[in-house]
């Protein structure tokens, strides 16, 4: 009886799992079932099906830290207010590009397929005659758009280090977790408020 209840237990979360909207709940109930699957594998003594619902709750846990620590770094973030700018809630999903000088990273009319920081350096936009230095984030407005063109080519002047997330990892982590997607919307506003009373757009 109680191996059937078990087996019905972990059906039953898992089921409820797909149902969730938010990738957060969707790797709670995971991890429950999970759970509900080791202990049936224990009490029916199939060591091979508790392994594995063991394996799969590592994974599970892994992602769910992961997100929780997504999280609060985003409500850090937010919290902050218009302190300045800053990559720490996306380092993990980040990888580091070195851009000798002179160099195009964009050009106008390009897809826009992905959000950089300056780690040190300078970017020029040519079209726009501006530049961004260390600390500054750009190229998330261009994945948001209607048709997720560069308005401008960013040139780098002299070395520089940048971050790189791809615009399919932000519009994924987008859609999973609301709060990075409204501290993301937050930001981009903040971008926009800030070139409409300066007379510029950032590409």
């Amino acid at each position: 009886m109680l191996i059937e209840i078990l087996g019905y237990l972990a059906l039953l979360l898992l089921l409820a799992s797909t149902a969730m909207r938010t990738i957060i709940w969707l790797r709670m109930l995971a991890i429950a079932a999970n759970l509900a699957i080791i202990a049936y594998g224990i009490v029916a003594v199939r060591y091979p099906i508790a392994a594995f619902g063991l394996v799969i709750l590592v994974i599970n846990a892994w992602r769910l830290i992961e997100m929780r620590k997504l999280v609060s770094a985003t409500r850090a973030a937010t919290a902050a207010g218009s302190a300045p700018i800053t990559a720490d809630w996306l380092l993990p999903y980040m990888r580091p590009l070195a851009v000798p000088a002179d160099t195009i990273v964009f050009r106008k009319g390009e897809a826009a397929e992905a959000m950089y920081f300056i780690s040190s350096g300078r970017i020029h936009f040519d079209e726009l005659g501006i530049e961004l230095g260390e600390g500054n984030l750009f190229g998330e407005i261009g994945i948001f758009s209607d048709h997720k063109i560069r308005s401008a080519t960013a040139r780098s002047v002299g070395e520089c280090s940048l971050l790189v997330v791809s615009g399919e990892k932000v519009r994924e982590l987008f859609y999973q977790n609301p709060e990075f997607g409204f501290f993301l919307v937050g930001l981009i506003t903040r971008r926009l408020a800030e070139d409409a009373a300066a007379g510029t757009l950032k590409p």
